[in-house]
């Protein structure tokens, strides 16, 4: 795997051009499955998930075509094949092609996802959702498998606002006649673009972004064309970087509405957030002071993957915080490496008690996950010295050109193959 080495504390300046969002791709590449014709995703980013589910994709006979921001799918001469075990245990998102391959060829294997080790994600969630539309399903120690003799509008309540599970039931809804009805649905902006993108296939859909989501399938969908909206997480992430080193950096096409659930963290800790054309400027030049406390929950709460990376700013931030995880069990991997860099960090069950301190010091650190991974980077973007981040691939999977963008904005950082 790579390496990233930082030599930290340099303040960040300049633009930035946030790319499209990954959480809002993979759906809409799974769902192009059931139009069985021709997707064009614009707005593309040219990370590592989206490679993994072209491979899917065309292990399954669809052809696909990826240049400069754009990737087309045709679906057209698509089969059935079994997902391999290698394929879908390098996507964590490789659960939302459920509901797509079993709208389309009235049955699915699966083996578990794979991705990153940040936790449990339930599938039982999904397995009822679609259970409801009218498929039966095993589960072994290694694979799901699901079959249907035909799918059926339904009423679906999920115990927990599942987005995977929310994805899922609206796609195999979608290509069903009739309507299905889901309470206490996801209400991310991720669910919002997928509604968007079923609606141009000919679905009809109410009440995206609340928690009843309403879905009039015709059977039959058509071809459409899908714009990624900004990545929001990765929004986040560079706000991380400028809230832990200060500076005034300017996102590209990045609005406040995009980055709710956690732009009210970055203002209370003093980060001065304004729009100016049609790029928002974030700007810092003090040390970030830390709020009480902190909460995972689902959207419109504060997100669970920007939670590492705050960390990473709450461990140079005046004052202490409480960050609470209520999402996944294992978000707090990179607790041991901050605290490796000097951070004080007590962590205790699903919580963690952050004593923030003047300076990091850079040491020689793993990544673990995605989102941790970022993390290191925000935490070796503001520690003294140099920081070198050991196992860095897991970055490739959400982040385009990372690296390079933040040297742009007048970091000292470098991508190493090991």
């Amino acid at each position: 795997m790579g390496k990233i080495v930082i030599n930290g504390g340099k303040r960040l300046f300049g633009s930035v051009c946030i790319h499209g969002a990954k959480n809002a791709v993979l759906p809409v590449m799974a769902a192009s499955l059931m139009n069985e014709g021709v997707t064009v995703i614009r707005g593309c980013p040219d990370i590592a998930d989206v490679r993994a589910m072209c491979g899917i994709l065309n292990h399954l006979h669809c052809k696909t075509d990826f240049k400069k921001g754009c990737l087309v799918i045709d679906t057209s001469m698509a089969e059935y094949e079994e997902i391999k075990a290698e394929d879908t245990k390098q996507l964590r998102a490789s659960s939302v092609l459920m509901g797509p391959v079993l709208a389309r060829f009235g049955k699915v294997r699966l083996a578990y996802p794979g991705g990153c080790s940040i936790g449990s994600r339930p599938l039982d969630i999904h397995l009822h959702a679609l259970k409801c539309l009218g498929a039966s399903w095993s589960v072994s120690e290694d694979f799901i498998e699901m079959e249907t003799t035909g799918l059926h509008p339904s009423e679906i309540t999920l115990r927990f606002p599942s987005v995977g599970a929310t994805e899922n039931a609206l796609m195999a809804a979608a290509a069903q006649c009739g309507t299905t009805v889901l309470y206490n649905a996801a209400k991310e902006p991720e669910i919002e673009s997928l509604c968007a993108y079923l609606e141009k296939c000919g679905a009809v859909i109410t009440g995206a972004g609340t928690e009843c989501i309403r879905v009039r399938g015709k059977g039959v969908l058509q071809s459409a064309e899908f714009f990624a909206k900004p990545d929001r997480i990765v929004a986040g992430t560079y706000m991380a970087a400028v809230a832990a080193c200060g500076g005034s950096v300017y996102l590209q096409g990045v609005t406040p509405s995009l980055c709710r659930g956690f732009l009210d963290v970055f203002t209370g800790m003093g980060m001065d957030i304004r729009m100016e054309g049609e790029a928002m400027l974030v700007q810092m030049y003090h040390r970030p002071v830390n709020l009480h406390k902190i909460c995972t929950g689902a959207y419109p709460d504060f997100p669970t993957d920007m939670q590492s990376m705050v960390l990473s700013v709450a461990s140079v931030g005046e004052g202490t915080l409480i960050l609470k995880e209520q999402i996944f069990e294992n978000r707090f991997k990179t607790v041991p490496w901050l605290k490796k860099m000097g951070a004080d960090i007590t962590l205790s069950g699903d919580s963690v008690l952050v004593k923030g301190v003047e300076t990091l010091k850079g040491s020689e650190v793993y990544g673990e996950d995605l989102r941790g991974t970022a993390a290191l980077i925000t935490a070796g973007l503001a520690a003294q010295e140099t920081t070198v981040i050991h196992d860095a691939d897991y970055i490739l999977r959400g982040y385009m050109d990372l690296c390079e963008n933040l040297k742009g904005l007048g970091a000292e950082i470098e991508w190493e193959n090991s």
